[in-house]
């Protein structure tokens, strides 16, 4: 049976993008974030952000390949270079 994270990923390889972003609430993050985040980088995301501020989750999320956490006070500008140079 395919989960939530399979179509999403299968959706992702579909619409033919590089970069992934996710948003949600911290607690879907805490259920979800990881294998969302490890489904869209093994289909070829080669960025994936995340809206929000990692907390204790930070070094299980970048191991399953989230590259930035975009949230206020964040290096915007940084972000958006490594983007830009992606795309």
């Amino acid at each position: 049976m395919e989960g939530k994270g399979d179509n999403l990923a299968k959706q992702f390889k579909d619409s033919g993008a590089k970069l992934a972003c996710l948003c949600s609430s911290d607690k879907v993050y805490a259920s979800q974030a990881v294998d969302t985040a490890k489904a869209l980088t093994q289909t070829g995301a080669s960025r994936v952000y995340l809206a929000g501020k990692p907390g204790a989750a930070r070094a299980s999320l970048e191991n399953a390949g989230v590259s930035a956490f975009l949230h206020q006070g964040c290096d915007a500008l940084s972000i958006l270079n490594a983007s830009y140079d992606e795309i």
